[in-house]
């Protein structure tokens, strides 16, 4: 009897188990698939987050999207998470042990066995699902799958030459914004007159809402000096600006001045006395800081654009062949008018309906309550601004929005705006350009700067543009922390994606860092995090981000001069896309590094202080960007450099000792740009292959640096 049981309970058993290992198999066997589904329902959910961010939702809409946006990211990170462990099966095949060696390790390994791996992911996708389908019943949705003319005449009536002003006169420009202060400031600032007066000793200082004395002073160290100012304290630095003042004339320009708590007689009275020897100009939209600075005979107002300067600007831009088809004359004059003499309005609806010249689009426009003549002043352009965002295609909001973690007036570089946008995945590479044009186009970008060849390399965005993509940017889960807004931005931590800390703290203030790291502890869910508070980012603090924010796909930690290590535990970044460690003192990078295989972007320049690039640099089989650029102490290139077979930039490659890795450039065809081969004497007695240059057509700047007293060999012919 007790044998039959037993026997009964045996087979049950195993039903039961074989029921059990049927679903797993199942799981462990449908994980790919399953996961493009997943991709597909992200791509829904996103596009519709980017279509409703800055629409007015009521709370419980507000709610549920943000659980679903949850679900997207999550969503997301599964994905990546199964890329990358593909990515690294590639890497250790490519090792010397053989294929089948590789296997029976993985398959002993709890850590890199594949069936453990996609039951994990097989089991996230499930749950990921089911909670899906109960955030899509709360709200009843069901996911499916589917497939300037113009302001040129403001200038007249600034005064000729800054000679004529007093030695306590300042000049302040008001008006609302989008009115043209800034564009009139940089008129005069470039005006011929002005550069006999000064030279080169013009200063320009965009100020905001927090009227910061020490970050002005800095900011003017800086921009005479040429780098950045390590000083800290008002008195330091006060002595040091007294310096560099005490024998020339400046012109300073302040741009964006606010009325606040921080702008009072007082603080206004020690600016006056630091910068006695300049000729100072202020814009600002509040007639208020009138009391603060300045008698009333100084101010200038700005005024609007006439009806015939505004229609010349809007209809240079709306029609750049200069032909005004017949059937729109009428509503352009419409719209011209009501734009009441605002230059960034006409710039902007100008660029947006220059896309479309159909009747039933512009007669849209034109009866839009967007040029409601009962809306007035930056409460009108405003609502053009938000309607010529709406506007915008979904990839481009995003990409958009998310320029409002960079500070207000700060110098953008493209291309690196570009590749963040594309390690976060917003874009693929490919669209970059496209995108970043579209958007110049319609005048969400502006002052941009050129290089030697033709090509945008820097950009700004307009005030009040950036104030709408921080408008939208909480939707979107971007923020920027700073003395100012420190607390508001960081009461929603949790939903703070992507987000630059910027604190004006000095060297003795580095432990309120681990206060930040505190107050964040809520969001592991970080994608980017820029660290753009020069000079006080230590290893601790690094070593504690690597642990709390393992989703990091972009990193920016620039110009830390304290920084001479970067912590091992870097490697918990596994979804690390993008990451930036220029003009820092690190000597080396940890060999941890290498275990980023999803890295595309690595920014190395001026480091002046590093020596040595990680060993197996080539495991990085999505490395495409490697800027070393006057990295003067970097004396050798790892081995295997050929292996880097995505690479397109790299700005200093170093010949090693016996010369044989110059034959590794043989096989980077896809570099472009410039290139500085150095230590090329070191090649003298080495066989070269044929055409190491060959097939590198898309390089436009090439230097060969054969070390002091050296001179160029035959073997030159051979590159």
């Amino acid at each position: 009897m007790e044998s039959v049981l037993i026997s009964f309970i045996l087979e049950e058993a195993s039903k039961h188990l074989i029921k059990v290992l049927g679903a797993e198999f199942t799981l462990i066997k449908n994980t790919p698939g399953e996961l493009e589904k997943l991709k597909r329902f992200k791509t829904i959910i996103v596009n519709v987050q980017r279509d409703v961010a800055g629409r007015e939702l009521s709370q419980q809409d507000v709610v549920w999207l943000d659980e679903m946006i949850d679900a997207a990211y999550d969503i997301e990170d599964i994905v990546d998470l199964f890329n990358t462990k593909i990515l690294r099966r590639r890497s250790n095949n490519n090792r010397i042990s053989t294929r089948y060696t590789r296997r029976v390790i993985d398959f002993f390994s709890c850590t890199n066995n594949t069936l453990i791996f996609r039951h994990k992911i097989g089991t996230r996708v499930q749950n990921t699902f089911v909670r899906l389908a109960n955030i899509a019943e709360e709200k009843k949705y069901h996911l499916t799958l589917s497939g300037r003319d113009g302001v040129e005449n403001l200038r007249s009536t600034m005064p000729e030459t800054f000679s004529e002003m007093g030695e306590d006169d300042v000049l302040v420009l008001v008006g609302m914004g989008g009115v043209g202060k800034t564009t009139l400031a940089k008129l005069v600032y470039n005006d011929s007159q002005v550069d006999a007066i000064f030279g080169k000793r013009k200063l320009w200082v965009c100020v905001s809402e927090n009227f910061d004395l020490s970050k002005i002073i800095k900011l003017v160290i800086e921009q005479i000096d040429g780098h950045p100012c390590q000083l800290e304290g008002l008195q330091a630095l006060s002595k040091k600006l007294k310096e560099l003042l005490e024998k020339n004339t400046y012109l300073l320009v302040l741009d964006d001045v606010w009325t606040s708590s921080s702008l009072t007689l007082d603080s206004w009275s020690i600016m006056k006395s630091l910068f006695r020897n300049c000729k100072i100009l202020v814009t600002t939209r509040e007639e208020n800081v009138k009391y603060v600075i300045l008698p009333e005979s100084c101010i200038h107002r700005v005024g609007y654009l006439s009806y015939d300067d505004s229609r010349t600007l809007f209809e240079n831009i709306a029609f750049p062949n200069g032909d005004v088809p017949e059937k729109l004359k009428d509503i352009s004059k419409s719209i011209v008018k009501k734009c009441d003499g605002v230059p960034l309005s006409l710039k902007v609806l100008g660029s947006m309906m220059r896309t479309n010249q159909d009747y039933s689009y512009w007669i849209g426009i034109e009866k839009n309550n967007i040029l409601d003549p009962n809306i007035k002043g930056e409460n009108r352009i405003f609502k053009i601004l938000k309607f010529s965002y709406y506007h915008l295609p979904l990839k481009s909001k995003f990409c958009f929005v998310y320029c409002s973690i960079f500070p207000k007036d700060s110098v953008m570089f493209k291309i690196d705006l570009i590749r963040q946008w594309v390690g976060n995945g917003f874009i693929p590479l490919n669209e970059g350009n496209e995108i970043f044009d579209d958007l110049l186009s319609r005048c969400f970008f502006q002052d941009v700067e050129k290089d030697v060849y033709g090509s945008i390399t820097t950009f700004k965005m307009h005030d009040l543009i950036h104030d709408l993509a921080e408008s939208i940017a909480k939707s979107l889960q971007c923020g920027i922390l700073d003395d100012s807004i420190q607390d508001r931005n960081l009461s929603d931590r949790k939903q703070v994606r992507y987000l630059s800390i910027i604190l004006n703290m000095g060297k003795e203030e580095e432990a309120s860092y681990s206060n930040i790291l505190i107050k964040l502890k809520d969001a592991c869910v970080l994608r980017t995090l820029q660290l753009l508070s020069y000079g006080i980012v230590s290893k601790t603090f690094l070593d504690n981000c690597f642990t709390k924010f393992k989703f990091l796909r972009v990193l920016v930690c620039f110009a830390q001069s304290n920084l001479e290590d970067i912590p091992p535990s870097i490697n918990n970044l596994k979804l690390l896309r993008y990451v930036d460690f220029s003009f820092t003192n690190i000597r080396q990078l940890p060999e941890t590094v290498c275990n980023l295989q999803n890295l595309q972007t690595l920014k190395l320049n001026n480091c002046r202080y590093l020596i040595v690039l990680p060993k197996k640099l080539r495991k990085l089989s999505e490395l495409r960007y490697l800027t070393n650029d006057n990295c003067s102490g970097l004396d050798s290139m790892p081995d295997g450099m050929d292996r880097l077979s995505l690479l397109q930039t790299l700005d200093i490659f170093a010949v090693n000792d016996g010369g044989k890795n110059l034959n590794d450039l043989r096989h980077l065809n896809h570099l472009e740009g410039s290139l500085c081969i150095k230590n090329l004497h070191r090649s003298r007695n080495v066989v070269l292959e044929n055409g190491i240059l060959k097939s590198k057509s898309k390089l436009v700047s090439l230097e060969l640096n054969f070390g002091y007293n050296c001179k160029p060999t035959e073997d030159v012919k051979v590159l």
